[in-house]
């Protein structure tokens, strides 16, 4: 079949199209949809790992936390530090060092066992297994604590008295 030749001006020249808007193309709402749905995925993820990770770092710090018997040796030891303190500055001497190093052990045994040895003879504490380490190193106080002349040292007693707290249970 046999194309035929045009020629001349006309052949050059088509006719253009007619002019038309093309609309864009639509986006469909599940893709809005999609994202609402990322985002809130996402947040919950970022709100249940902080959730998760912060009740375990809270039941850590509990189990790590010290009990109370662990509270009252602290307080113990920190005033039986602040008289082997005070006697280093020279503001106690060695008798009232002791005699106040006497009413702390009583204090102690006192309030972390719940038995008043406050007012009890010597021979009562040492009598009870529980207070019979404190009851030695309480006579070993009074010594110094009533003697004319004693060359127990005060820093002796206290380091006596802080492996006595710590040993405690």
């Amino acid at each position: 079949m046999r194309v035929p030749e045009l020629t001349g001006p006309v052949a050059l020249l088509a006719e253009p199209a007619p002019p038309e808007i093309i609309d864009p193309p639509q986006y469909s709402v599940a893709w809005v949809i999609l994202a609402v749905l990322c985002i809130l995925v996402i947040t919950a993820l970022i709100v249940g790992t902080l959730k998760i990770t912060r009740a375990i770092e809270k039941r850590i710090a509990y189990r790590s936390r010290p009990g109370d018997v662990d509270v009252l040796k602290a307080e113990f030891l920190r005033a039986v530090n602040d008289v082997a303190d005070r006697h280093e500055a020279g503001e106690v001497e060695a008798r009232e060092g002791h005699h106040e190093l006497t009413g702390i052990m009583r204090r102690f045994v006192r309030r972390t066992s719940g038995h008043d040895v406050t007012s009890q003879d010597m021979s009562t504490i040492m009598a009870d297994p529980r207070t019979r380490e404190v009851g030695q190193l309480i006579a070993d106080l009074y010594e110094p604590d009533f003697a004319k002349a004693s060359d127990a040292e005060l820093r002796d007693s206290v380091r006596r008295a802080r492996e006595v707290i710590r040993r405690w249970s």
